[in-house]
């Protein structure tokens, strides 16, 4: 099945649009990140498990993997806790859930904060905050 020619147009058109309106809001990002390192602050701030589950979330595990690989490691966090702070997360608007694996929820980072790498930022501004107080 072949497509007409203004077909295939429409549609790399289409796709040059979605791209320059991508970049926009990548540009729009940078340009207000302190706005969003302030939510992850606020959200973040004196919280250990929300660090460390916010750190830990990558969009591919379950909570219930994610509580597992946390006790091999010995930084166990107990199941209600790390539920707590998932919710805590969500409401804060640092994750969002893309799925189920049984009846644990996977989470995601939402693209700003891949976009501007807010792990680093949490690595080294509230981690290191929250452990030494």
């Amino acid at each position: 099945m072949s497509m007409p020619p203004e077909t295939h147009e429409k549609i790399a058109k289409l796709q040059k649009d979605v791209e320059e309106i991508r970049e926009n809001q990548e540009d729009d990002w940078h340009e207000r990140r302190e706005v969003y390192e302030q939510r992850v602050r606020r959200v973040l701030e004196g919280d250990r498990n929300c660090t460390v589950l916010y750190l830990e979330i990558d969009g591919i595990r379950s909570i219930k993997d994610i509580e597992r690989d946390l006790e091999r490691q010995k930084r166990r966090i107990p199941q209600k806790t790390l539920w707590r702070a998932a919710a805590r997360l969500l409401r804060g608007g640092l994750i969002r859930k893309t799925g189920t694996q049984g009846k644990s929820p996977i989470f995601s980072k939402k693209s700003w904060a891949l976009t501007l790498d807010m792990d680093t930022y949490v690595r080294t501004k509230i981690q290191n905050q929250t452990e030494t107080s």
